[in-house]
């Protein structure tokens, strides 16, 4: 007999599958794909930097779009476009282009592949709250550092093998191909709850002035992420600038990737223990520490063993605030939350990386990983400061 908890574990392990190969697919063309545009295609730091700009940048217009359209007409459908797009678009970077053919195509690229994640993720925020599930969101979620860690490694092997960075991009397009099949036999049959509003700029006002702790917060974490880009987008040119090879650059991102497994595994108790405003402001602190031991090494090896903290700066910094989006927002916007919140994310990374690439080529990004922690640690201190007095202000009030 086909019970609902057999569906349910069904489900989840589709779920677990998915993050696996859709995370394969990202870590087998992001790892080297900056990397690729400087050794291959002879781009400069600031233009590398304004293509991981508008990488990001897209995302303020289209993963609120692409979130309040999956709402509307179904997450399912949309998930199966774009991810169906993305698949063909990924063999527009092997053409040889200059500057300017790579920055409108990332555009395009961009504003159709970044919103396949959001969009995913609302998928298994959902299932976590099913009552037959007993399985977490972080749980089915490390299936993606999983995939990223695996990828990472393998995709290394190949582009020593074949000499060639444009191997990446194939191996990216097959993974998603099986993605999309997987999704269209398994992903999510039943009947959705769709909003009843239409896509439009005003739900997006709505939600943003009308919950001013929500506008406060998704504020908190884009300048956060302006001052972590170089962890996150610039770390592969980081590994080369202090000489590592393509080889330990693969190790590297396996490493970031196997240690956030644990914070994936335990991130909903972690929350459920020690709140989650202040696990972001610790995933902060880590973060600004570690970019200031990025800054002081020159030795490959070492820059790698530092990265085990990119569990605690990612892993643990992504489940807080993907839990702390999804219980503001009503359930029948979960996918323009949740995309919203991403959206404050690229822009944080958006600038991050044209201040990072900048950086780069007149200091370089040892240098320019100091100064972030440094900026990280003010950052830190103020949101400190801001929570502290208004809670102050709040117990006034309560009392008066």
């Amino acid at each position: 007999m086909y019970t609902l908890a057999r569906y349910a574990r069904n489900s989840v392990a589709v779920i677990k599958i998915l993050y696996f190969l859709m995370f394969a697919a990202l870590a087998a063309w992001s790892t080297y794909f900056y990397v690729f545009l400087e050794d291959e295609r002879g781009l400069t730091g600031v233009q590398i930097g304004l293509i991981a700009a508008v990488q990001q940048i897209t995302n303020i217009v289209f993963l609120p779009l692409w979130g309040m359209i999956s709402d509307r007409y179904g997450k399912r459908s949309v998930f199966l476009l774009l991810l169906g797009i993305s698949v063909f678009l990924l063999y527009g970077f092997i053409v040889q282009g200059s500057f300017l053919y790579y920055f409108f195509f990332m555009i395009l690229f961009a504003a159709l592949y970044n919103p396949i994640g959001a969009i995913f993720d609302t998928f298994a925020i959902t299932k976590a709250r099913e009552k037959t599930v007993k399985t977490t969101y972080g749980e089915m979620r490390l299936w993606a550092s999983i995939g990223w860690a695996f990828a990472s490694l393998s995709t290394g092997y190949f582009v020593e093998k074949t000499a060639s960075l444009s191997i990446i991009f194939i191996i990216a397009s097959v993974l998603l191909a099986i993605t999309w099949i997987i999704s269209f036999l398994y992903l999510n049959k039943k009947r959705e709850v769709l909003s009843n509003q239409s896509p439009s700029l005003k739900t997006i006002k709505t939600m943003l002035f009308e919950n001013k702790n929500l506008l406060l917060f998704f504020l908190l974490i884009m300048v956060y992420y302006i001052l972590n880009s170089p962890t996150l987008m610039f770390i592969n040119l980081y590994y080369k600038e202090i000489g590592a090879t393509n080889t330990q650059i693969g190790i590297a991102f396996a490493v970031q990737s196997i240690f956030e497994l644990p914070f994936m595994f335990y991130g909903k108790r972690i929350l459920n223990r020690f709140g989650v405003r202040r696990v972001i402001m610790a995933t902060m602190v880590v973060a600004a520490v570690r970019m200031l031991l990025y800054g002081m090494t020159s030795n490959p090896w070492v820059a790698i063993t530092i990265g085990v903290t990119h569990g605690i700066t990612l892993g643990l910094f992504i489940v807080a605030v993907i839990e702390y989006t999804h219980h503001i927002v009503p359930p029948s916007q979960n996918s323009t939350g949740q995309t919203l919140m991403y959206t404050f994310l690229g822009i944080g990374t958006s600038v991050g990386n044209f201040f990072n690439g900048v950086l780069k080529d007149s200091i370089g990004l040892k240098n320019a990983m100091i100064i972030d922690a440094v900026l990280v640690v003010f950052l830190v201190v103020g949101a400190y400061l801001f929570l502290f007095f208004r809670k102050s202000k709040e117990k006034i009030k309560a009392h008066s």
